[in-house]
């Protein structure tokens, strides 16, 4: 079964990867769907995002990274996507999520499975992480340590950014 797991991922957190290896062990094949849509904002390209995130899951065999700017049941379709997969942090972010999953099944005839990430990460987002680095935090806990750099190297050039390299 193959299972394909879409967010922005801007940047990758420990969490985002935490979901990722555990579908690894449930799922014959995840494809982890990088996604970028016009009206947002973000820290990365697309390209980029996807580059790290094929760069963090590299040692998982049965992961595939791939990016995309439209929507997430075409490219699921193209993908040859069994289920759609969605981490859940806590109980607030269930509503939308629902929402969400209604709409791909009906649009693409998809399930939805849902994965709720461990504790240790329930907390935690690529806007949290973000702001850390932009004011000169460390984030190593937070974020895969091969991207560490990346983020922080990104968040010096950001317009807002108020760390000095």
């Amino acid at each position: 079964m193959r299972a394909i797991y879409a967010g922005s991922f801007s940047p990758p957190t420990l969490g985002h990867l935490d979901i990722i290896r555990r579908a690894a062990a449930l799922f014959d094949e995840v494809v982890v769907a990088v996604l970028s849509q016009s009206e947002k904002t973000y820290l990365f390209s697309l390209e980029k995002r996807r580059e790290m995130l094929a760069r963090v899951t590299g040692e998982l065999p049965n992961v595939r990274v791939v990016a995309d700017t439209g929507m997430l049941v075409e490219l699921a379709r193209r993908v040859g996507a069994d289920v759609i997969l969605r981490g859940i942090r806590d109980a607030s972010d269930l509503p939308l999520e629902m929402q969400m999953a209604t709409a791909n099944r009906s649009i693409g005839g998809l399930d939805t499975v849902f994965l709720v990430c461990s504790p240790s990460y329930s907390l935690l987002s690529s806007s949290i992480v973000r702001d850390c680095a932009r004011h000169g935090a460390p984030i190593e806990g937070m974020v895969p340590a091969q991207i560490v750099n990346d983020i922080y190297a990104a968040c010096a050039k950001a317009p807002d950014s108020k760390r000095s390299v």
